[in-house]
């Protein structure tokens, strides 16, 4: 039975004890270590092919998990993702499965070559280790300054057709580079048969869904007659993706030009919109929560800083971050008390028209750091009211030191906060 949430916060903070101690010497705390058991239940800490380590390092206050399965070692970067990971590894395994049916087998033999690689190959790759590029979210707390930097190399990139540029920007990671007509729309079904992202950043679980979706396609291979494809934790996506069914529903050219359109309706430049565009770090289903996300806030000032912030993302976590922390903010708009503007001083923040600063924190552990010290001080986050809504927890030298510069923080908001 998974653990209570009270309990698991009683157990994050012994665990954290020992960085309350160097707290105590120095005015500031470490990110800790925790227990996996503490922060997340155990459903999706073992499974059929996967198991999580027990120990679990925060850092940028993010928690960097280690799932290790016969697939290849993989890292999920926050409670958000854990589930969308473990998902994945349950997804190559039946893809495995459906690899070695007598029907694909015989599909395989009638698929024509693929156009990236030279032919089809299903026989099992090895071992490969997937990374997360480094970074946390504690940058965003404060003054960032790389994103005048990527509207300025925009605007002097090399013109570009809209149809290059279309292209350009859905060429990311984890998308097929097959362009042959059916085969992404097959690829996207095969991907939500499975529960899983068609545009996951996890590049073995990419290659295996490019496989088997073009054996399924060139071969005349009917997977949903075939097998049935049914994966534990498949409901991974519809928990935590706040997309919903358009990454499955519609072709990559049309979410890439849906967004495009949203963020230029922001009266941000089009060399900031094409900055953001042509950020690497945002695959397309963030890049799509990211533009539901600033669809929701329709009305409300300061978008266009919205535009620019994310434009400044160095890391997929950062990418995460923005685009959660955007709709946490629509959330609170939709649900609490309207928003009259946004700023992006870094952090991303909401305003009320009654002067009230509300703070999006999609994080998991927040420690009293010394940058965070130092954050909070500034004018930008100075009000008679402000509240800070926190995904996970923080830890109590940091809910002290907060709340004594004035914040009321709000903990433990899952996934139902950006909805």
């Amino acid at each position: 039975m998974a653990m209570s949430l009270a309990v698991r916060a009683v157990a994050i903070v012994l665990a954290a004890s020992s960085a309350a101690q160097a707290a105590a010497r120095s005015g500031y705390e470490s990110e800790p270590v925790l227990k996996a058991a503490d922060l997340a239940g155990a459903e999706v800490l073992r499974g059929p092919h996967f198991t999580v380590d027990p120990k679990v390092p925060i850092q940028g206050f993010i928690a960097r998990f280690t799932i290790r399965s016969s697939f290849g070692t993989f890292e999920a970067h926050g409670l958000r993702m854990l589930p969308i990971r473990v998902n994945e590894v349950e997804a190559l395994a039946k893809l495995d499965e459906v690899s070695k049916t007598r029907e694909f087998v015989a599909a395989a033999g009638r698929a024509a070559v693929r156009p990236v690689t030279a032919a089809v190959s299903m026989a099992r790759r090895p071992v490969q280790t997937v990374t997360g590029i480094p970074g946390g979210a504690a940058r965003l707390f404060g003054r960032i300054g790389l994103a005048g930097t990527r509207v300025t190399q925009a605007a002097t990139a090399p013109g570009q057709s809209g149809v290059e540029r279309t292209a350009e920007t859905s060429r990311r990671v984890g998308q097929a580079t097959i362009t042959a007509l059916g085969f992404e729309q097959e690829r996207r079904g095969l991907a939500e048969r499975l529960g899983v992202d068609p545009y996951t950043t996890n590049a073995v679980l990419s290659e295996r869904l490019t496989d088997v979706a073009w054996v399924a396609f060139s071969g005349r291979f009917v997977i949903s007659a075939a097998t049935a494809i049914l994966v534990p934790y498949s409901a991974a996506m519809a928990g935590v993706s706040v997309t919903n069914r358009a990454i499955w529903d519609t072709p990559a050219a049309d979410l890439v030009n849906n967004a495009r359109a949203v963020f230029g309706g922001t009266e941000a430049s089009s060399d900031q919109v094409r900055a953001l565009m042509e950020n690497p770090y945002y695959s397309l289903s963030v890049l799509t929560a990211l533009a539901t996300g600033i669809t929701r806030l329709q009305g409300v000032t300061g978008r266009d800083a919205v535009v620019v912030f994310a434009a400044a993302a160095q890391s997929e976590d950062e990418a995460n971050f923005v685009t959660s922390a955007v709709n946490m903010l629509a959330r609170y708009h939709e649900s609490v008390a309207p928003l009259a503007r946004l700023s992006a001083p870094g952090p991303l923040l909401g305003h009320t028209a009654s002067g009230a600063l509300v703070l999006p924190a999609p994080v998991d552990y927040v420690s009293w750091i010394e940058a965070l010290g130092r954050d909070v001080a500034r004018p930008e986050l100075q009000a008679a009211e402000k509240v800070a809504f926190v995904s996970g927890q923080v830890s109590p030298l940091a809910h002290k030191q907060l709340t004594a510069r004035g914040w009321t923080i709000l903990e433990t908001y899952t996934t139902a906060a950006e909805r």
